[in-house]
């Protein structure tokens, strides 16, 4: 099975870039989830930039994933909670969120890390980096983490290309830095990376 597409937004971006490159990502494949990253962001400037895409990334099927309490989600719209933190931010996210809303837990230190996670109920746990090239130790936990556990997984590989894109099996591929950046445009290296990735499985 093919992994799906989950986007992570430039945190430097505005609404409007964030929802131009989404237009673009999506003319080159289908789009499961974008999250949005707190980065830099004032809590003002965070809230502007979440309700400016909300709307527009529903509309086209692409869940809103954002950063920050959970009560932001549902103040904002938006579809779930990316959890960087530890246990009880992830115990407090699934406690408040569940099961109206997604919940994901990132910042995976180890196995044990990930399976204590997953023990609390999110929908699915985050192998690697937000921004940067991808861990090997992560890649190699995500690939354990798809042959044995049925909690979903995202793989992040923000820097990835067509040529080092792979899923390990992971249900979603968390992709990044190296589309908006790309010198052939944002439509163009998706599509190589999807048609990668379609291969691949």
């Amino acid at each position: 099975m093919t992994a799906q597409i989950f986007l992570i937004a430039n945190a430097a971006d505005d609404a409007g870039a964030c929802t131009k490159k989404l237009e673009e990502a999506l003319a080159a494949a289908p789009v499961a989830a974008m999250l949005l990253p707190r980065g830099a962001h004032s809590e003002a400037g965070y809230k502007a930039l979440v309700k400016g895409v909300v709307g527009k990334a529903q509309a086209a099927g692409v869940a809103v994933l954002i950063e920050g309490e959970p009560g932001l989600v549902r103040m904002l719209g938006a579809d779930g909670l990316h959890v960087e933190g530890g246990l009880g931010e992830v115990k407090a996210a699934t406690a408040a969120l569940k099961p109206d809303f997604i919940v994901g837990a990132g910042r995976i230190a180890s196995r044990h890390d990930a399976m204590s996670k997953a023990e609390l109920g999110p929908d699915y746990i985050f192998f690697g980096p937000l921004s940067g090239a991808r861990d090997p130790e992560q890649r190699e936990m995500a690939r354990w983490w798809a042959e044995i556990m049925q909690v979903p997984s995202v793989l992040s590989d923000p820097a990835a290309t067509a040529e080092t894109a792979t899923s390990e099996g992971a249900e979603f591929i968390a992709l990044g830095e190296s589309l908006w950046a790309a010198p052939e445009g944002v439509t163009a290296r998706l599509a190589a990376i999807a048609a990668a990735l379609e291969a691949e499985a």
